[in-house]
């Protein structure tokens, strides 16, 4: 099976939805799967009011936000995933969007390498134990957080015409 890291496609998607004064509204320590019950149900955050504002099926920064398009797709998979409703407000131009910031398992024993095009792994014949059949999770290295996604919820995620989404190619491998 072949894995993706799921960002914000920065490049390409400039104008999308950037959160100010996020830090003092909830612990981003919290969003985990053993401390996601502490968070609140529903937040709001405000966002920078731009006038040609993209909003994209997906956030990365400060931490992962989805839309609605996007949590449908996870949940049809089945995945072990909590969401969180957050309301994106922008006082100034008088417009709100819902999002979604799902909390999922993590595992800080697996490694990442990515694929580049004129390379090609091997593909192991064992994935790490750990991925089982999760179709997203998030593997923590070097003290930061990415969120995986395997081809079949990048197929899924790519034809409902999802905005926003870069896909890098992994290679995972047990620690």
């Amino acid at each position: 099976m072949k894995y993706y890291e799921l960002k914000l496609d920065n490049t390409n998607f400039i104008e999308a939805p950037t959160l100010i004064d996020w830090y003092g509204i909830q612990d981003v320590r919290l969003i985990k799967w053993e401390t996601y019950h502490k968070l609140k149900n529903r937040l709001v955050y405000r966002i920078n009011p731009t006038e040609k504002i993209v909003f994209t099926d997906i956030i990365s920064f400060p931490f992962l936000l989805v839309s609605p398009l996007v949590r449908s797709v996870i949940k049809m998979y089945g995945d072990k995933v909590v969401f969180k409703e957050v309301i994106l407000l922008s006082a100034e131009k008088d417009f709100e969007e819902v999002y979604y910031l799902p909390i999922m398992e993590e595992s800080d024993q697996i490694n990442m390498l990515y694929v580049k095009k004129d390379q090609n792994y091997i593909q192991q014949a064992k994935k790490p134990e750990w991925v089982g059949e999760r179709n997203i999770f998030w593997v923590k290295k070097n003290g930061k957080r990415h969120t995986i996604i395997n081809l079949d919820l990048a197929e899924s995620l790519l034809r409902r015409n999802a905005v926003g989404l870069e896909l890098k190619e992994v290679f995972l491998t047990q620690i």
